[in-house]
């Protein structure tokens, strides 16, 4: 994933999206979706 996130073009639903996936699996690499 690119760290570089232009969180000023995000909308709220992406956002909340991404926070979601980091949070769901932290520190774990995981290739499903």
């Amino acid at each position: 994933m690119n760290e570089r996130v232009d969180w000023a073009a995000m909308s709220d639903e992406e956002f909340m999206a991404l926070l979601r996936q980091l949070l769901e699996s932290p520190g774990v690499d995981s290739d499903d979706d």
